[in-house]
């Protein structure tokens, strides 16, 4: 596929940060494709440049793609591993990389007269099919200063459609902003980046009143603790709102007595992102929870075939835009599932309309895929609420 023009434009992501949208224009029409921006970033992710610089690397490179003439999206994005000569595209950003892959894959699906997600199943050869959501319910940590677990979810445990999962989780939000505001005086409706709940309650607070929701609407909790921003580098993991200072085997026992005492199924990077050993313990001691490594992987497969050796975790988070391109994401997708670890599609702090990672989910058939439930996050449940009603027409 010869592309006719391809061009970049600076736009605003969710979180008012200046992002890039890319477009490519061929012979069958125009597509765009725009990347989120990671507030929480993992130590080992692709590089993140600045937009200016972007804006420069692109207008510097951007005659080698409309002069080239690339049969597949692995032709597009080898050829970006070509241009860049780094692992975690140090020299033209891993934003840029996966704008530029993100609008091939749309562009060759387009060529195709395919949907994005049948395209996808197409190239990876994964069969699609429609995730259960995980859905950020109240928000802490940095974000709001108020709480040190950084996300408290809700996810359905069985799932017969999308729509009824998606269904049970918005009324159970609903329902938990009135509990809030009667069990915190200081709570008004104030919510996050990701439209999660904002609020001064204590962690067990907040575990009492989502199990009493959880409970009521068929529904089981998930909690992202984003631990590496709690450790301090040398043996402590710091709880600065609840008080609280614990070594690992300490954070272990937290854990384990949080799952025990509540209906808690999911536990996203429970420990600093360069602890094996312990995410390895948890997962053992935990064997009917989903342990789910975030910071831990960042969507690199290196990093997923170490926590194999620890038999780290049994989930692993894919985001696109922590690795650069959609063949590396199809590539990670591929041998987690080959290791039977439960994947999790998501999204970042600050996103865009962009629908891609609901079609990345379901085309590549990932068992979970995870957003706000609110707000600007409701583009993406609406395209996969889309999705589903055409795949059961």
């Amino acid at each position: 596929m010869r592309i006719r023009s391809i061009n970049i434009r600076q736009i605003f992501a969710t979180n008012s940060q200046k992002t890039i949208e890319v477009e490519i224009e061929t012979l069958k029409g125009r597509v765009t494709a725009s990347v989120p921006i990671g507030t929480s970033k993992g130590r080992y992710e692709a590089n993140y440049l600045p937009i200016d610089q972007v804006v420069n690397k692109f207008n510097l490179i951007r005659r080698q793609f409309t002069s080239e003439d690339f049969t597949d999206q692995e032709d597009v994005d080898t050829f970006l591993r070509l241009i860049d000569k780094t692992d975690n595209f140090k020299e033209i950003g891993g934003n840029l990389a996966l704008a530029i892959s993100s609008v091939y894959l749309k562009a060759f699906a387009m060529e195709e007269g395919l949907d994005v997600f049948e395209y996808v199943s197409k190239i990876s050869k994964q069969k699609f099919s429609i995730p259960r959501p995980i859905c950020n319910i109240i928000g802490g940590w940095k974000y709001t200063q108020r709480s040190d677990i950084q996300e408290y979810h809700f996810l359905p445990v069985h799932q017969r459609t999308f729509f009824e999962s998606i269904s049970k989780i918005n009324s159970a939000y609903l329902t938990v902003g009135k509990m809030l505001k009667e069990a915190d005086p200081t709570f008004s409706y104030a919510k996050n980046v990701e439209d999660a709940w904002v609020t001064n309650l204590q962690i067990e607070e907040i575990l009492k009143i989502l199990t009493k929701v959880a409970n009521d609407n068929l529904l089981k909790i998930g909690l992202d603790l984003a631990a590496s921003h709690l450790w301090d580098e040398k043996q402590y993991y710091v709880y600065t709102y609840s008080n609280k200072i614990f070594r690992s085997i300490e954070q272990l026992r937290f854990i384990k007595e949080l799952a025990r005492k509540f209906p808690i199924i999911y536990i996203e990077d429970p420990f600093n992102e360069d602890d094996f050993t312990s995410f390895g313990i948890l997962t053992h001691e935990l064997p009917n929870r989903i342990v789910c490594g975030d910071d831990l992987y960042t969507t690199n497969m290196q990093r997923v075939k170490d926590g194999l050796d620890f038999k780290a975790t049994n989930a692993v988070l894919i985001k696109p835009n922590q690795v650069g391109t959609i063949t590396d994401v199809i590539k990670v997708v591929e041998f987690a599932k080959q290791k039977n670890l439960t994947t999790v599609m998501s999204h970042r702090s600050g996103e865009t309309e962009d629908t891609l990672i609901s079609h990345l989910a379901v085309g590549l058939g990932c068992d979970y895929v995870k957003f706000g439930i609110s707000g600007e996050r409701t583009t993406k449940i609406n395209e996969i609420i889309r999705i589903e009603e055409k795949l059961t027409q």
